[in-house]
């Protein structure tokens, strides 16, 4: 069953968590390895990273990559505490949603894209917009996706409920919700990250959390009205489990519990979901609110950090890591849907889900990049810390978007 690999698999990551894993490139004496710092969720990840860099060594025998790694949730703390001592390594991992909060740390792009000669027109445009800031590129992105739902075949089939296909509604979201939920099961998970909460607030009632200075409005109407339909399928509809505490990690959970029939996911957690689930998982779009389907885009990338003694060398580094065969490669492991839009048929070789391509493509088609503040991760652990009250239905949306945003301050 999917519970005990689950358990195998967190004290497998516990105990590789924080630790170093040295790449096994050519370091015969010659040029320093350069740092990099990376989050994993387990042993099978971080393997990955450990092959990207053997490959890129393999690539050009001059560069050696060194690969820290953390879990997520720790993993930008660490990152904005070495930036302020200024020891934090030379190539540095970035999520789009967090770019904005740690610019401070790393080394613009913009002059050795140019001074190289660097081609970028084949990276997605959203996600390079989303790990840049005030203008300017702070990362190479190594994937790009759009939020979508994914679902527990299993489930659908066994209650007699249609498969979700690209274009169904809220109503029909609402519908097959209620007719999945149980005496100990439940149509839909619902939690209060980011990635997971905006993008159906955004079809719902068309708000965004920051405006587009990038400063926070989590108190218009909009807002509210769709956090509290999102939290009361928890709370007063009683289709998504309760939030029993603040746990990031709660609605990933709860869906590989194979007790939950449908979360918000993205493409890139494919190979987690793959290896971890102990059914069949289906993929489809957010449910369309009243302006159609609408989502949010996410991705990742690689930067520089202002402390790396040589930037030009990290540069290359970057730039084999987010090559084409590269992408490729990360794609056909199921880790990545690609940033570079020539190397996207990877990753569907690879899913060989039914209908993802048709999925995928509807979903970016309505897409738009998730903004974010200069103190996301503080919004986030707001969000976290006063999302059990919203979702047991103790504390209205009003009443907890008015104290994170006073507590996050707006900018």
């Amino acid at each position: 069953m999917a519970g005990p690999r689950r358990a195998l698999r967190a004290a497998v990551a516990l105990a590789l968590a924080g630790t170093l894993v040295m790449a096994c490139g050519a370091d015969d004496g010659g040029s320093e390895p350069l740092t990099w710092s990376m989050w994993a969720s387990g042993g099978e990840e971080q393997q990955v990273w450990h092959e990207l860099a053997e490959r890129v060594s393999r690539e050009d025998p001059e560069i050696t990559l060194r690969l820290e790694t953390s879990s997520f949730d720790a993993y930008f703390a660490e990152l904005d505490s070495r930036f302020a001592r200024g020891d934090a390594p030379c190539v540095v991992s970035m999520q789009s949603l967090r770019t904005e909060g740690h610019t401070q740390g790393m080394l613009p792009l913009d002059d050795l894209i140019a001074r190289t000669g660097f081609d970028v027109t084949d990276f997605d445009t959203s996600v390079m917009e989303g790990l840049s800031a005030d203008g300017k590129q702070y990362a190479l992105p190594y994937d790009v996706g759009p939020v979508i739902l994914t679902y527990n075949k299993d489930m659908f089939r066994g209650a007699g409920v249609p498969e979700p296909e690209p274009g169904w509604t809220l109503a029909e979201f609402e519908s097959a919700a209620r007719e999945l939920t149980g005496e100990r099961t439940y149509g839909f998970v619902a939690a209060p990250q980011d990635v997971w909460m905006w993008p159906m607030v955004l079809t719902k009632s068309g708000a965004r959390p920051t405006d587009g200075a990038g400063r926070l409005r989590l108190t218009t109407p909009a807002m509210t009205e769709g956090v509290q339909w999102y939290a009361d399928l928890a709370a007063r509809k009683r289709v998504a489990p309760r939030l029993p505490g603040a746990d990031p990690a709660f609605a990933e959970t709860q869906f590989l519990s194979g007790d939950v029939a449908m979360a918000a996911s993205g493409p890139w957690a494919l190979l987690n979901l793959k290896n971890q689930a102990g059914f069949q998982v289906g993929l489809t779009t957010i449910p369309a609110g009243p302006d159609g389907s609408r989502t949010y885009s996410a991705g990742s990338g690689f930067g520089i950090s202002k402390s790396c003694p040589d930037p030009e060398r990290a540069f290359k580094a970057i730039t084999l890591m987010t090559a084409r065969k590269q992408l490729e490669w990360l794609g056909g492991v199921g880790r990545a849907y690609p940033s570079r839009e020539s190397a996207q048929h990877a990753w569907y070789e690879n899913a060989r889900l039914a209908g993802a391509r048709e999925v995928l493509e509807a979903a970016n088609a309505t897409a738009i990049p998730l903004r974010t503040t200069k103190h996301w991760d503080r919004v986030n652990h707001l969000l976290n810390q006063h999302g059990p009250a919203l979702f047991s239905g103790s504390s209205s949306a009003r009443q907890v978007l008015e104290r994170v945003q006073s507590q996050a301050g707006t900018g």
